[in-house]
């Protein structure tokens, strides 16, 4: 079994810092869509935060880095309809999982109006 956490202040995903270049190198288009299918600014950016710290949590379960072979963009997080994250992989992503042998992995994310954490398990 392999597990990665992560956790993430809200507070970093608005302000000068958090540019649209930024925003568009972290989250797919279909992760945009649903990021964006809430009005509210604070809830954007909780779900931004939580989505952030999954991917966090996915890159240290496969304990391989962003900028290594992995980006941000081969790591995507969308509810199902129950509301349940759901991991997809891609490229690079997709490549250290079936390397490893990875089967069935699970994401959990929860979040405040100041903290997000999520976490990630696999079976080997």
């Amino acid at each position: 079994m392999r597990v990665g956490i992560d956790l993430v202040d809200v507070s970093r995903f608005s302000g000068e810092r958090f540019t649209p270049e930024v925003y568009y190198r972290l989250f797919t288009p279909k992760e945009r869509d649903h990021i964006e299918s809430v009005g509210s600014v604070q809830l954007q950016h909780e779900r931004m935060a939580g989505k952030f710290a999954a991917k966090e949590a996915v890159v240290k379960m496969l304990g391989f880095g962003i900028n290594k072979g992995i980006s941000w963009q081969d790591i995507e997080i969308l509810p199902n309809d129950l509301g349940k994250p759901v991991l997809t992989l891609f490229n690079g992503a997709l490549k250290v999982y079936t390397d490893l042998r990875l089967h069935h992995a699970d994401i959990s994310i929860s979040h405040t109006a100041e903290f997000a954490t999520a976490i990630c398990i696999a079976e080997e």
